[in-house]
């Protein structure tokens, strides 16, 4: 383990390689995180063929921040002939999308951390902003603005996790386990500008919400991005985010 985190053990950014050679077996303990740093490196990226991965703990991807970005996974496979084995109540957790920006008002921020520190809080719900709420999974969206610009909850690292509320009844709430965010409500147009709510960020695996005028919103991590790679995955455990 690396230092502890609010009294969990973990690890981030774990390469295979590092630990086992060919064929061997990578053995994940109960209560054990392993978290990504930014949603463009996977948690785990399993570089050595035909190995083993044993999951009893949890394996997340990090979180979209702020507006419109997309979500990390939580296992990348770079190598052939690898097994995964997620067992009873472990978790593997693409990072949630971030919710598309509305009038003057931040998008929530997704599950996995997203808006928060490098430094994640395991195992604790991320930080409100100036409206949005943050969420033990998707943060809220924050309120619609129009003298500047409010901020939207961060994501959180509770799995399965509840979502952020959203800064008002126009923006959408954070999304919880691997839900999608909440969609923000158009509701006119004062001449500069559409009258629009911000989407929530996405709950674990899950894209953010829109924000009303748009029709997309950032997607959620994979749980596993095999790139092109076949694998064998024997899920037990819960799984968010796709698997391909």
């Amino acid at each position: 383990t690396s230092t502890l985190i609010n009294n969990l053990s973990n690890r981030s950014n774990v390469t295979t390689s590092s630990f086992i050679v060919g064929g061997g077996t990578l053995i994940i303990p109960a209560d054990f995180w392993l978290w990504a740093s930014s949603t463009g490196t996977a948690a785990l990226i399993v570089d050595t063929p035909n190995a083993t991965i044993e999951n009893s703990g949890y394996i997340v991807g990090k979180g979209g921040g702020y507006q419109n970005n997309p979500g990390g996974d939580a296992i990348s496979i770079t190598a052939s002939g690898v097994t995964i084995i997620n067992s009873s109540g472990a978790y593997i957790a693409g990072g949630g999308g971030a919710g598309s920006q509305g009038r003057n008002g931040q998008g929530g921020n997704g599950a996995g951390g997203g808006g928060g520190p490098v430094t994640p809080r395991l195992g604790q719900s991320g930080l409100s902003g100036t409206s949005g709420s943050g969420g033990g999974a998707g943060g809220g969206a924050a309120a619609v603005s129009f003298s500047g610009g409010l901020t939207g909850g961060q994501g959180g690292y509770i799995l399965p996790g509840s979502g952020g509320a959203a800064g008002n009844s126009n923006s959408g709430a954070g999304g919880s386990g691997g839900s999608a965010g909440g969609n923000g409500t158009y509701y006119g147009n004062d001449g500069g500008g559409p009258l629009n709510g911000s989407g929530g960020g996405g709950g674990w695996g899950a894209a953010g919400g829109n924000n009303g005028v748009t029709s997309s919103a950032p997607a959620g991590g994979k749980g596993i991005e095999a790139n092109s790679n076949s694998f064998t995955l024997t899920n037990n455990g819960t799984i968010y985010g796709s698997q391909s």
